[in-house]
């Protein structure tokens, strides 16, 4: 006959792998993890190259009246491109009103009705 999980003498047999086996390589385990996140800890941080890059500078005094006009010409172009996509997805949205119609699966099996059920139903 088997021995099922809950026999003594199988949790016996566990408690010893997990205290010589498992125990020492889980511990190990744990001191490499902590020696890496300490070494990451004592490591200096990188220096970002992207940092003055990413600062914004005063670009009023080095633009041009011409790329001013080209900008808002731009703008203008891009304005009208957006409210051309709001009046298409406002007209979507009013026809569904804010309603998700879902997906109904339908049977394709068929069975028949069979008059006997509703004579005893209308017995009762």
């Amino acid at each position: 006959m088997a021995k099922s999980s809950r026999a003594s003498s199988r949790k016996a047999n566990n408690q010893r792998l997990k205290a010589k086996v498992f125990g020492p390589v889980e511990l190990e385990r744990n001191a490499r993890l902590s020696a890496k996140l300490l070494e990451l800890v004592a490591a200096p941080k990188p220096e970002q190259a992207d940092d003055e890059s990413m600062n914004i500078v005063d670009d009023a005094a080095t633009t041009t009246k011409t790329e001013k006009e080209s900008a808002t010409v731009a703008d203008e172009a891009a304005m009208d491109i957006d409210t051309v996509k709001t009046a298409v997805t406002s007209s979507k949205s009013s026809s569904k009103k804010g309603r998700i119609e879902k997906r109904r699966k339908t049977s394709k099996i068929v069975f028949p009705k069979y008059g006997d059920k509703a004579k005893k139903k209308r017995k009762h």
